[in-house]
């Protein structure tokens, strides 16, 4: 892990473990990673489910429509992405932090 990285989420790793413990500041950092997870698979599949449905629509309005949900789930996935790089950049801070302090 490169140390600039590193410092970023250090501070927080540190107040983690110190008001949580090293358990469950890794019980919590795995729930995290694991519900976002799910987030991300429940948009994508959102996200097909709506990009094919749009085949099968004649009405103009509706495919409009359609097409607003599927940019917004898209916005969503992206911010979704995001956090999930962010947990496991943290999640990795975390074990480095471990193996440090050993």
């Amino acid at each position: 892990m490169k140390d600039a990285i590193y410092k970023v989420y250090y501070e927080t790793i540190v107040d983690m473990v110190r008001t949580m413990g090293v358990e469950s500041t890794d019980d919590y950092l795995k729930r995290e990673l694991t519900d976002i997870t799910k987030d991300v698979v429940h948009i994508r599949e959102k996200i097909m489910n709506m990009e094919q449905a749009i085949y099968n629509i004649t009405n103009s309005d509706e495919i409009k429509h359609l097409e607003y949900d599927i940019k917004d789930a898209h916005d969503l996935l992206s911010d979704l992405l995001q956090k999930l790089e962010t947990a496991d950049k943290r999640y990795i801070c975390f074990k480095e932090y471990l193996r440090r302090k050993e």
